[in-house]
C-alpha cells in the first residue's frame, strides 16, 4: 500500500528508539512510513516529515537544529510497558528499591508512574547518572537503562523503556488526518494488548498455584514439624507435621501471631531471638522436641524445624536394622578362632579383655593371620553388637575414593558425585563399629581427617560444611611398621598412640604351628571333605613350611589339594609346585644380616637381644636396657646396661630394631622379627 503520510520518531537513547519503533510499526506502518532517530548515537541528517515526535522534552534544545522549521511536532507522552511490569510483583513487600534512569526527571517521572499503579509495596529511591547513594539497596528497577545502575546493586529489575501512551497515539492519528478512519484498528490493537496481557497474569497465577499445591505438599512429606513467622509474628508456614507436634489444624493456625500457638516462654524467647543460632530443646505436649531455626533476610521472617527425638532415634534403629540386613554386621566371635597355641590362646584373652573396654584399638599382624576376624569378634563383644560393623581396606582404594567413602559427599562434590549426595561409612557405622585395614598405607592428608574423627568425634561430607557428630569405635589394623613409619615421617605419631589405645598382635602361622592341624580339619570341613585324610609326610611338610602368607596360605594350600586329589589320602604329590619354592630375597638379607652381626664377634648377644625384645613386642610389652641386662644375668650372662646400648646401636643401624623416647622401650621392626624368626 503506498504510504502517503511519514512522521519522524526522535528519541535519546537507541533502546527507547527500537523499543518505540516496535510499538508504532503495528499501529501505524501500513499507512505512515516511520522514520526514526537516537540523538545519541548521532543525527546526520535534517529531519523533514508531516508530523515529528519527540519522546523526551530533555532533548528538544539537542534536536531542534535537525528539524525542518515548517514541521509540526508533538512531545510524546509516555507510560510504562504493561507487559513487563508483572516482574515488579516478584519483589517482597517493604523492599527497599533504586529507581535508576538517565536524568533526575525521568527518574521521578516513573517513581510516579509505578505509584499511580497502585505498586505501592516498594520504596523506590530516585539514582541517576552525577547523584550520590545516600543509601546501598541491593536491588535496583530501571526503564531500560542498566548501564547506570551502580556497581553495589546485586539483582536489576529491567521493566524495559517506558513506550507512547495511548493519548499520544490519539494525537499522531488526528495530526495525520488518520482518526476517524483508524481509531477502531488502534483501539483492536490496545485491547488485544491488554487481553494478552491478561492471559499473561491468569497463567502466572496458575502457574504459581500449582507450585504452592506442590511446596504444600512436598512440606507435608517432609517427616520434621515447619513452621514460618514473619517479623510482626504472623504465622504463613504451618506443615502436617507441626499439626501433630501442637494438636492443631493449621487453617486455625496460618495468620495467627506465633505467641497465640506457643505459651511456652523459654520457647519464644529462642524463637525470637537471632542471636541464638544453635539448637535446643524443648518439650511440647509432654514430647521432647528438638527446634532448630533461620532466617531468611529477604523475607524478613525466621524459619523453624521441629524434630521429635523419640521418632529420631526410632528411625536411627530402623536404618541399623537395614545396615545389618544389608550385612554390614560382625560375622565372627572370638569362639570362631581357631587355634588352642600358647601365643593364638594369649591373643584371644587379650582380645576377650579389650573388646569389653570401649576405646581404639590397633591389631598389628602379618597378611593372612585373621585380623578382620579378630576386628568382627571384638565388635560382637562389645557392648556396641547391637550396631553395625563396617569395613574399609586402604589399600584396595585410591585416597579420595577412600575419603568419600568414609566420610560421604554432598550431592555435585566432584564429577560424578551422586544426586542427592551419599552417606559414608562413618555415619553408617553410627553406634557400631569400623574397622580400618591396612592403615598404614593412608596419606598424611587422610590421616589428618582420621585424627579429627578419633579427637572430636565429628565428621564433615566432602563438599559439605555442617558438622556431624558421629559415636564410632575405630578398630584399625596394619602389617607395617607404624612406629617406624612415625619416625621416617611417613605416619603421624599422634594418631599412632590415638589409634593404639588398646593393643592386640595376631601371631603368624609359623609361630603357633601347633595349631596346624586343627587348622586343616577345619579348612577339610568347610570344604565338605572331612572323609579325606593327609598323609604323615604332608603333615611333616606343613610342620617345616615357614607359611609366609600365614592362615590364609593354608588355606589356599587345602583348598588346591583337595582339588586336585583324587583317591582318599593327600599326599605330598598333591602340594602345590610353588610350595617349596623358598624367598630367596628374603633368605640372602638373613645371612647378609648374620654376617654382619657374626663380624663384630658378639653373635649369641645380637641375638639373645632380639629374641628378648621379640617375647616382649609378642604380648604387647616394650622392654628397656635395663630390664634386658638383668634378664641377661638369668637366661644368658651378665650384659650391662652399656653394653645393651652399644649394641642395640648397631641393630638400629641394621634397621633390625627401633628406640622410643622416654620410656618407650625398644621394638623390633618387621625386620627384625622376621630375622628372630628366621633364626629360631
Amino acid at each position: 500500500m503506498r504510504k502517503n503520510k511519514s512522521i519522524a520518531l526522535i528519541t535519546g537513547t537507541e533502546a527507547t528508539r527500537l523499543e518505540l519503533i516496535e510499538q508504532l510499526q503495528p499501529l501505524i506502518s501500513d499507512y505512515v512510513e516511520i522514520i526514526s532517530y537516537a540523538s545519541d548515537i548521532g543525527i546526520k541528517e535534517p529531519i523533514k516529515a508531516d508530523l515529528v515526535v519527540i519522546s523526551s522534552k530533555l532533548i528538544i534544545d539537542e534536536v531542534m537544529p535537525y528539524i525542518d522549521s515548517k514541521c509540526p511536532i508533538i512531545m510524546a507522552r509516555r507510560s510504562l510497558n504493561i507487559s513487563s511490569i508483572d516482574r515488579l510483583f516478584s519483589i517482597p513487600e517493604a523492599t527497599t528499591a533504586l529507581l535508576v534512569n538517565d536524568t533526575y526527571e525521568t527518574a521521578f517521572e516513573v517513581i510516579g508512574l509505578i505509584k499511580e499503579l497502585g505498586m505501592s509495596h516498594i520504596k523506590l529511591i530516585p539514582y541517576y547518572p552525577g547523584c550520590k547513594a545516600t543509601s546501598k539497596p541491593t536491588i535496583a528497577i530501571t526503564p531500560g537503562e542498566p548501564t547506570y545502575v551502580p556497581d553495589f546493586v546485586e539483582e536489576i529489575v529491567d521493566i524495559g523503556p517506558r513506550i507512547i501512551d495511548l493519548t499520544t497515539i490519539v494525537e499522531i492519528l488526528e495530526k495525520l488526518n488518520l482518526l476517524d478512519e483508524k481509531a477502531h484498528f488502534v483501539s483492536a490493537k490496545y485491547m488485544e494488548t491488554i487481553i494478552k496481557l491478561g492471559r499473561q497474569l491468569y497463567k502466572s497465577i496458575n502457574e504459581s498455584n500449582k507450585i504452592n499445591d506442590y511446596l504444600v505438599r512436598v512440606l507435608n512429606q517432609v517427616n520434621d514439624g515447619i513452621i514460618a513467622f514473619n517479623k510482626e509474628g504472623k504465622i504463613t508456614v504451618f506443615n502436617q507435621k507441626s499439626e501433630d507436634i501442637f494438636k492443631l489444624r493449621h487453617t486455625y493456625v496460618l495468620g495467627k501471631n506465633i505467641s497465640h500457638i506457643i505459651k511456652d516462654k523459654d520457647i519464644l524467647d529462642f524463637l525470637h531471638n537471632r542471636e541464638l543460632k544453635d539448637e535446643q530443646l524443648f518439650k511440647i505436649n509432654n514430647e521432647e522436641i528438638v527446634i532448630n531455626k533461620f532466617s531468611v533476610d529477604k523475607l524478613d521472617s525466621i524459619v523453624c524445624t521441629l524434630k521429635n527425638t523419640k521418632e529420631m532415634a526410632d528411625a536411627e534403629n530402623r536404618i541399623r536394622r537395614s545396615l545389618i540386613k544389608k550385612g554390614h554386621v560382625g560375622k565372627y566371635r572370638l569362639s570362631d578362632i581357631i587355634g588352642n597355641s600358647t601365643v593364638m590362646r594369649n591373643a584371644i584373652i587379650t582380645a576377650q579383655k579389650v573388646s569389653k573396654v570401649d576405646l581404639s584399638i590397633l591389631i598389628h599382624g602379618e597378611s593372612g593371620t585373621g585380623k578382620e576376624l579378630f576386628a568382627s569378634a571384638i565388635h560382637n563383644e562389645s557392648e556396641r553388637n547391637s550396631g553395625p560393623f563396617l569395613a574399609v581396606n586402604f589399600s584396595a582404594l585410591s585416597d579420595d575414593l577412600v575419603e568419600s567413602e568414609l566420610f560421604g559427599y554432598e550431592e555435585g562434590a566432584f564429577t560424578g558425585a551422586k544426586k542427592g549426595g551419599k552417606i559414608g561409612l562413618f555415619e553408617q557405622a553410627n553406634n557400631g563399629t569400623i574397622f580400618l585395614d591396612e592403615i598404614g598405607d593412608t596419606s598424611l592428608k587422610l590421616q589428618a581427617r582420621l585424627l579429627r574423627v578419633l579427637q572430636e568425634k565429628e565428621i564433615m561430607r566432602v563438599g559439605g560444611t555442617e558438622i556431624i557428630p558421629i559415636n564410632v569405635r575405630i578398630v584399625a589394623a596394619t602389617n607395617k611398621d607404624l612406629l617406624k613409619m612415625c619416625q621416617e615421617g611417613k605416619f603421624r605419631s599422634d594418631l599412632y598412640y590415638r589409634l593404639k589405645r588398646l593393643y592386640i598382635n595376631t601371631p603368624a602361622l609359623r609361630n603357633r604351628k601347633d595349631d596346624i592341624e586343627d587348622l586343616v580339619d577345619h579348612f577339610m570341613e568347610k570344604n565338605h571333605k572331612r572323609d579325606l585324610k593327609l598323609s604323615t609326610e604332608v603333615m611333616k611338610a606343613f610342620w617345616a613350611h615357614s607359611w609366609p602368607g600365614n592362615v590364609r596360605e593354608l588355606e589356599s594350600t587345602i583348598e588346591y589339594m583337595l582339588a586336585v586329589c583324587d583317591n582318599d589320602t593327600i599326599t605330598l604329590e598333591h602340594l602345590p609346585q610353588d610350595f617349596y619354592t623358598p624367598n630367596a630375597s628374603e633368605s640372602d638379607e638373613c645371612i647378609s644380616i648374620k654376617e654382619t652381626l657374626d663380624s663384630k664377634g658378639y653373635l649369641d648377644e645380637f641375638i639373645f637381644i632380639l629374641r628378648t625384645i621379640y617375647d616382649f613386642n609378642s604380648s604387647g610389652r616394650s622392654i628397656g636396657r635395663k630390664a634386658v641386662s638383668e634378664l641377661s644375668a638369668t637366661e644368658f650372662y651378665y650384659m650391662s646396661e652399656e653394653q645393651i646400648r652399644n649394641r642395640a646401636d648397631l641393630l638400629t643401624e641394621l634397621g633390625l630394631l627401633i628406640k622410643a623416647r622416654g620410656r618407650g622401650g625398644m621394638h623390633l621392626t618387621l625386620k627384625g622379627k622376621s630375622f628372630v624368626e628366621a633364626n629360631k
